[in-house]
């Protein structure tokens, strides 16, 4: 009998450190890993108030010809919010002239010296419209986008922007995206 009692206990010990290890790892990884689908982003936003944004996101790739014949390749993201509440949307505009490199995995920053709406340069200018925050729109002030893989179809990446509206209110937005081809 008392083999029976340890034997018993042995099995429901082993039953039950297992269930706790696999319970912990479980939790850890849906905790630390958010894997995004093909075409979506996940936001976070710091400002007033805090708020998550999530999405569609397509991405579109052109060469335009400045007025001085200068030719730049420009990559747009284009992230709406597919009727997921706060309303928002969001584009950013990556440009680099197109001679001295195609754009490419790196890191892009927020130009700062663009004079005129579309006009070319070479950085990054971005703009949201999120309605938590109001009616005015905000632009880019600092930060970056970085782009980890980009192919014919597929951009992934992720952005830390600080984007400012006219009355210098100002709002943080970090996170990362999975941009399909439009």
């Amino acid at each position: 009998m008392p083999q029976i009692v340890i034997k018993s206990l042995k099995v429901g010990l082993w039953v039950i450190l297992s269930f706790i290890f696999t319970a912990n790892s479980t939790t850890e990884i849906i905790a630390d890993d958010i894997l995004l689908s093909e075409g979506s982003y996940l936001l976070n936003v710091s400002g007033e108030s805090e708020l998550q944004l999530q999405g569609a996101i397509n991405f579109e790739t052109i060469v335009k010809l400045s007025s001085k014949g200068a030719a730049y390749t420009i990559l747009k993201l284009n992230l709406t919010d597919q009727q997921n509440l706060p309303g928002h949307s969001l584009g950013f505009f990556v440009s680099q002239q197109y001679g001295s490199a195609k754009i490419d995995n790196g890191r892009y920053k927020i130009s700062t010296n663009i004079k005129g709406f579309f006009n070319n340069f070479d950085g990054v200018f971005g703009f949201a419209n999120i309605s938590q925050y109001g009616e005015l729109p905000f632009f880019t002030k600092n930060g970056s986008i970085s782009i980890n893989n980009i192919n014919e179809n597929v951009v992934e990446g992720s952005m830390n922007v600080v984007f400012e509206n006219t009355t210098k209110q100002s709002i943080d937005i970090k996170g990362d995206f999975v941009a399909l081809r439009k």
